[in-house]
């Protein structure tokens, strides 16, 4: 197994982080297991269950997953809230879904409350090379959403990204940097 570091988001798009939240990546021979934290009271509109699948969720408090197969040119997002629910997508190129590929089947937990909260999802490798084809040369990103990001003007100050991007857009796949950064 290789145990990842809690990692911090160092800048948001506006500049310095809103606060000192985190993510950690560990991999092992089954599955990638990537957790967030945040100090802040969670954001969200309603106390959706662990594990349930909800679109949309990027407009609160979100921890946001990226797998990118370079040679595929498919990548992954997935999303977890406070709760525990979640989302995820196949996309055939930015911000293009893959019609006929469904998300992976994933396990989430969380533990929000009123000093912050911490959520876990787990996906085993298995479906990761269903949606994405070979996992050799796997590159990814980290982001969180907190404050929350409405789909018009979203506050700058609410997006961290764990890897610069060239634009103000977290579907930028050719910005990414291999997994194994990231841990």
């Amino acid at each position: 197994m290789t145990e990842g570091n809690w990692r911090g988001f160092e800048t948001s798009f506006a500049g310095p982080p809103k606060a000192e939240a985190a993510y950690k990546i560990d991999i092992d021979d089954e599955t990638i297991k990537v957790s967030f934290m945040s100090p802040l009271p969670a954001f969200y509109d309603t106390p959706y269950e662990p594990s349930e699948f909800i679109e949309g969720l990027w407009r609160w408090d979100c921890g946001e997953f990226w797998l990118f197969n370079p040679a595929t040119g498919r990548y992954l997002e997935f999303n977890l809230s406070p709760t525990g629910a979640k989302w995820a997508c196949v996309f055939v190129s930015p911000r293009v879904r893959a019609d006929g590929t469904p998300p992976p089947k994933t396990r989430t937990e969380a533990w929000p409350g009123p000093n912050g909260w911490v959520a876990t999802i787990s996906i085993r490798h298995e479906e990761i090379q269903r949606c994405l084809g070979p996992s050799d040369g796997l590159r990814a990103n980290a982001t969180i959403i907190l404050g929350g990001c409405p789909d018009e003007d979203p506050p700058l100050e609410n997006l961290h990204s764990a890897v610069p991007l060239g634009a103000v857009d977290f579907h930028r796949p050719q910005d990414w940097v291999p997994l194994t950064k990231l841990i």
